[in-house]
């Protein structure tokens, strides 16, 4: 690591420290982590009763666990990645995400995508934007196929590990890209991202009449619903989705393809919808 990353590293922990003197017991002993030999080990008390065992070496990742624990979830910090049981899941993550809480927060208790309750056996899901596997897993919970999309190619390794991790390995199919406007690959501070142009690949990867569309993916569903061939060979029954620059051109697009919509959250540019399938 560089100085420069670790100043950066510094600085954004500097920043949770209203998040730090929330979650923790004695936020004191937070601010000497960074100043302590590495393999220190520590143990940090929450208020909520849990505790976390970690090495001081592992500071950075502190904030992200007290995200953590404000959902109910228990962490652990291991060397390679985090292990977090909530939901009835076990989710691993790298160590460098730092949203997971507000993510499993959404997918697993506040189930965005009315999953709780649903008997999908039998059924087909298509999940473009699918992080770690949490929505993948919460699909194949209730006994749905899931094909889930993931560009970065370390969190298409958390999505194989988490669905073995969870029994669900046989119901997930895991594609190594995201659904874009062109095809190509780039390097991030996190890794390789790896892009297909999304209509194409659909047609040539995907089954036809899907159960659920499920679409989380930055920005890119509104070249995917732009083209008819899209949703003409998907023909999803259902579409549960995220857009990124407001939904009008979005409802548009879907009403004239023969869905009915329902705002779920329209705080624009960012919201929720979800689509049915009139015919």
């Amino acid at each position: 690591m560089t100085l420069r990353d670790r100043i950066r590293q510094l600085r954004l922990f500097l920043k949770s420290g209203t998040t730090l003197r929330e979650a923790i017991e004695s936020p004191r002993r937070a601010w000497h982590l960074p100043f302590l030999p590495p393999d220190t080990p520590v143990e940090i008390r929450f208020r909520s009763g849990r505790s976390l065992h970690m090495r001081a070496a592992q500071w950075p990742q502190l904030p992200g666990a007290c995200r953590l624990d404000r959902i109910g979830a228990c962490t652990e910090l291991l060397r390679d990645s985090k292990r977090v049981r909530v939901g009835g899941f076990t989710l691993y993550s790298p160590l460098w995400t730092r949203d997971e809480a507000a993510y499993f927060r959404e997918v697993l208790l506040d189930d965005a995508y009315g999953l709780k309750g649903r008997d999908l056996s039998g059924t087909t899901v298509v999940d473009v934007g699918a992080y770690v596997g949490d929505s993948a897993l919460a699909y194949a919970r209730q006994g749905a196929l899931v094909h889930a999309f993931e560009p970065s190619q370390e969190l298409c390794s958390f999505i194989r590990r988490n669905a073995e991790a969870n029994g669900l390995a046989g119901r997930v199919v895991v594609h190594d890209v995201g659904l874009a406007e062109r095809a190509g690959q780039r390097r991030d501070r996190n890794g390789i991202l790896r892009f297909a142009e999304g209509v194409g690949y659909a047609l040539r990867h995907l089954p036809a009449d899907v159960d659920v569309l499920k679409l989380d993916c930055e920005g890119a569903e509104y070249h995917l619903l732009a083209d008819p061939r899209f949703l003409g060979h998907l023909r999803p029954r259902e579409i549960r989705m995220e857009f990124h620059r407001g939904p009008d051109p979005l409802v548009a697009q879907l009403r004239a393809a023969g869905f009915d919509v329902e705002p779920i959250s329209a705080a624009r540019p960012v919201g929720l919808l979800r689509a049915t399938f009139r015919g």
